[in-house]
């Protein structure tokens, strides 16, 4: 197709969402019009029939679809967080915000005759029917999955909570090079909702005198499962320090992060402004009244180049408050905030940025939102939150502390150690920058005590 037909197609396209969003529904809103100076509705009528009646191919169901869809992320991508969310993607998209899904409760790995079962989750639907470490699901609902994408499978395998879904397993070992063998299994589960666990803690210190938490990401799940470990974490042993590790965090819901933030400050402190043009998308976001064990203790939050957004809100209203003290690499700098609206009755939605977000003093440190900043893994000048404390990590050392999380995160799921040659107790530069700065703060606090009133 030349250039200016495919333009034009896409011209097309567009309209068509458009009469269907501004339709009988909504008849409140009036659609795009000529006077708008955009939009000629002559000419996509024109060019619609065209396409029907002279494109060399008839366009299948399927391709006009995907067309479509195509046209619709390009007219939201007005910077690069927005997006056009179709069906396909829709219940993907709202599983990851919500930190749960309805599944098996298993981590896999691909392979080219199904799927290689790596983790499966304590008490899950999986582990009761059954399933282990090491077996490979071979069929699901009766299709083989041998060259089918990932996508496609864990389609089979999710669903409604509490349904049924017909497996093939193969018991492993799996060899190491080849397909799995063995006898065929059918295994029947039902499904259920799995909440991955996305908070990780250990104690630190010559005697374990500081707690670490670290947030993977911020769901809607993150802040009862952030009070509970740390309800655990604290009462097990009281802690002379606490550790908020947020790298390698991208975010999240804005909400989690803000009651994340009020459990270190006191109430009514101001934890991050909102502003934009939309009704609702200017606001203040104040600490609520939850006082509790973590409003004095000595904290510090790491941070890194891929800590952006909601965990930008944290550290930012934390270090404002000088309630913390950020040690790390400087943030990303995506200060922004994006809104997802469902559309009505279609499975679909729309993620658009609607807010710009400022820290309690003011700050604002986003970078261009447009064109390759994040596939590059750059940083616009300017952009991202400094730290107090600034510790650069080296690749080898980044790439170890990936390998450490790896294993963290597939201990509860009953994963056999990935990387072995990363040690349970390997401390990071950053970290031990932390603990420093908090044994530091210890003695600190112990010569303030010992400063008293004399008499004589």
């Amino acid at each position: 197709m030349r250039p200016g037909m495919a333009v034009l197609l896409s011209t097309s396209i567009l309209a068509l969402l458009l009469a269907f969003l501004f339709a009988s529904r909504n008849r409140g809103l009036a659609a795009p019009g000529p006077e708008r100076g955009f939009w000629d509705e002559g000419i996509e009528a024109f060019v619609r029939g065209k396409v029907a009646n002279t494109y060399v191919d008839e366009l299948s169901d399927d391709a006009s679809k995907d067309a479509f869809y195509r046209a619709m992320d390009a007219y939201v991508k007005l910077d690069y967080y927005c997006d056009f969310i179709p069906p396909s993607e829709h219940s993907r998209h709202v599983e990851e915000t919500a930190g749960r899904y309805a599944g098996l409760g298993i981590r896999i790995n691909g392979e080219d005759d199904g799927l290689h079962v790596i983790g499966v989750f304590p008490g899950g639907p999986a582990a009761k029917a059954g399933i282990r470490v090491g077996d490979t699901i071979v069929r699901a609902e009766g299709q083989a999955l041998a060259g089918l994408a990932i996508d496609d499978i864990t389609g089979l395998l999710k669903g409604r909570p509490g349904t049924p879904v017909r497996v093939g397993v193969i018991r492993g070992p799996r060899p190491e090079d080849g397909p799995a063998k063995g006898e065929e299994i059918a295994i029947v589960a039902r499904r259920e909702v799995i909440t991955p666990p996305s908070v990780f803690t250990r104690r630190l210190g010559k005697s374990k005198e500081f707690a670490l938490v670290r947030l993977a990401d911020f769901t809607e799940e993150t802040q009862n499962a952030f009070d509970v470990e740390m309800e655990k974490l604290l009462s097990d042993q009281p802690a002379q320090g606490l550790i908020l590790d947020l790298r390698h965090n991208g975010g999240g819901v804005l909400g989690v992060a803000v009651r994340v933030a009020e459990r270190f400050l006191r109430a009514g402190r101001l934890v991050v402004r909102m502003e934009g043009r939309g009704q609702d998308a200017s606001r203040d976001y104040p600490a609520k009244d939850r006082l509790g064990k973590m409003l004095n203790i000595p904290l510090i939050v790491l941070v890194d180049r891929m800590s952006a957004s909601a965990s930008e809100v944290v550290a930012g209203a934390l270090q404002d408050h000088r309630r913390a003290v950020l040690v790390g690499e400087r943030t990303y700098g995506k200060f922004l905030v994006q809104s997802i609206t469902e559309i009505p009755n279609r499975k679909a939605a729309v993620k658009l940025t609607t807010s710009r977000y400022y820290t309690p003093h003011g700050r604002s440190y986003q970078g261009p939102s447009r064109g390759e900043r994040m596939r590059r893994g750059t940083r616009p000048e300017g952009a991202g939150l400094i730290p107090d404390v600034v510790i650069p990590m080296s690749d080898e050392n980044a790439e170890k502390l990936l390998f450490y999380w790896d294993n963290e995160e597939g201990r509860p799921w009953g994963e056999v150690r990935r990387h072995d040659d990363v040690p349970a107790d390997w401390i990071d530069p950053q970290l031990e920058r932390a603990i420093k700065l908090l044994e530091g703060e210890i003695v600190l606090q112990k010569i303030k005590r010992g400063r008293g009133p004399r008499s004589g």
